[in-house]
């Protein structure tokens, strides 16, 4: 097999994916309620892939590539399930240095001369969107990376006005910058308060200088201190990401500096596990990413989960932990509620209704769109109704609850009718949890917590799935199990969208 994809979601393994058909092929096991359960139980593997694994989407990106529309209206024509709101992204990349665990389209080092000239055409690409947004209003701002907080001054605050030109923010709108160490001067965190940044996002990663170095990042622990001690007492709302499963890493590590942080009075707190993406030692380019420390990483994990609620850290996703009261993660959480999200910028990733979308990943042929005035979109995946309805269901399975009641209420879908035996077997097997209408994975499912998400996808999807190279099938968990699990709708689902978010006569 040549040229597949090495991971059913990870598009930093994306070689060539096999597009779908567009035919049924008639394979697909059918539904067996009686056996659904100990059919599950064969099927089910373990994709040993890096936990908690934060690059995830469904429908998995790039199987469905089709050509892009040319403007923004066209793109955000259909109907929104969130009428009248979404988010806005921005994608600034440029860094001091290039980690070794970073697969997001980044210009290191000297590509920050550029910066001029990107801002400039990151307004072009604003002036495209904000026609088609303009009698709606924005909830949340990402400005991600990179390093957005290695630009100069005075393009932090060219950018946040033409923001604010564009785009209605709502009132109280959550405002993130991420940020890295040895690029917050006072000054800058000041200017940061000032145009109305009011979450900060740091990349730390951890306390161990000699850990960093592994990483390729070279910066004093005790400078990173001091800015984050700045950054609290001006901003606040700072969440800090942290890292582990590092080479030679001691079991203490993370707990070490997760107890540190929040010695500091950090109100929030992101955990990854450590994925060496731009590591090619090793590594198989046509195999499923292997991960050695995968046991490791769950225990490490589990262990932090106990040590933050101890400490009085609340989950509000899968990975990501804050101080009730004192931090906010809106922008991330409303992204599972299908609330599209205008994305600027290279390689920025968005959502329009029922189409996700991702921009090119080159400065030449970004800036030559956007001088031509059309969108720098590269592909846009178009989802049936029932396709977004569950990009809703199973992201909110894979990274916080599903509330079945509120699902009813938004899409006038009851997922007791439609998936019934599937959830049956799954609670049967402790899987899943249930209390009222909130189902959430128990720890059991981490082994299995990219996967079982994905059984939830309609009955049709897996059919398209089946038309797929069967060597793609057998060798990626994946799409193996989605396919070998077979049918598990019970019955047909038939989204009816409330008269509010319906198009207008």
């Amino acid at each position: 097999m040549k040229h597949y994809s090495g991971s059913f979601n990870k598009r930093s393994r994306l070689l060539q994916a096999p597009a779908l058909s567009e035919s049924p092929t008639g394979r697909l096991k059918p539904l067996q309620p009686d056996t659904l359960a100990e059919h599950l139980d064969k099927v089910l593997q373990v994709q040993n892939d890096f936990f908690p694994c934060f690059d995830w989407a469904f429908p998995p990106p790039l199987l469905n590539r089709c050509e892009p529309p040319e403007t923004a209206a066209e793109l955000f024509s259909r109907p929104s399930v969130e009428p009248g709101y979404y988010s806005l992204y921005l994608h600034i990349p440029f860094c001091k240095t290039l980690c070794s665990f970073c697969y997001y389209t980044v210009l290191p080092g000297r590509g920050i001369e550029q910066s001029q000239s990107y801002v400039d055409y990151l307004l072009k690409e604003m002036a495209l969107y904000a026609p088609v947004v303009r009698d709606q209003w924005c909830e949340s701002v990402y400005i991600g990376g990179g390093t957005p907080s290695y630009l100069d001054e005075a393009l932090i605050a060219r950018l946040l006005e033409a923001i604010r030109g564009h785009f209605n923010l709502i009132e109280g709108a959550e405002i993130t910058m991420e940020a890295a160490p040895s690029t917050l001067s006072r000054s800058k965190v000041s200017l940061l308060g000032e145009l109305g940044i009011n979450r900060l996002s740091y990349g730390i990663q951890t306390l161990d200088e000699e850990l960093l170095a592994t990483m390729n990042r070279h910066y004093r622990v005790a400078e990173a201190e001091r800015e984050l001690d700045h950054a609290l007492e001006v901003i606040g709302n700072v969440n800090v990401d942290t890292m582990y499963g590092f080479d030679g890493e001691p079991d203490h590590a993370l707990r070490n500096t997760l107890e540190r942080f929040h010695a500091l009075g950090i109100p929030s707190l992101s955990i990854y596990a450590l994925d060496m993406q731009r590591s090619v030692k090793g590594k198989s380019l046509f195999g499923p990413p292997r991960d050695e420390q995968y046991q490791r990483k769950i225990r490490l994990f589990t262990e932090a989960t106990e040590i933050l609620g101890g400490l009085g850290y609340e989950p509000v996703l899968q990975n990501v932990y804050l101080m009730p009261g004192k931090a906010s993660y809106r922008h991330q959480v409303r992204r599972w509620d299908n609330l599209p999200l205008v994305s600027l910028g290279l390689s920025a990733q968005g959502y329009a209704p029922r189409a996700a979308y991702h921009n090119v990943g080159a400065i030449k042929p970004y800036y030559q769109l956007l001088d031509q005035g059309k969108l720098p979109i590269a592909t846009v995946d178009y989802l049936t109704p029932e396709l977004e309805l569950i990009r809703e269901v199973a992201s909110r399975l894979r990274f916080t609850r599903l509330d079945v009641g509120a699902i009813q209420r938004k899409y006038g879908v009851d997922l007791d009718y439609v998936f019934g035996d599937l959830m049956k077997a799954l609670l049967t097997h402790g899987y899943l949890q249930r209390h009222g209408d909130e189902i959430s994975m128990t720890g059991k499912a981490c082994y299995y917590n990219n996967i079982i998400p994905m059984l939830f996808a309609p009955d049709a999807f897996k059919e398209q799935l089946m038309a797929l190279p069967e060597e793609y099938l057998e060798q990626y968990p994946v799409p193996f199990v989605m396919t070998r699990a077979g049918c598990t709708q019970s019955a047909a689902i038939d989204v009816r969208l409330p008269r509010a978010a319906r198009p207008s006569a």
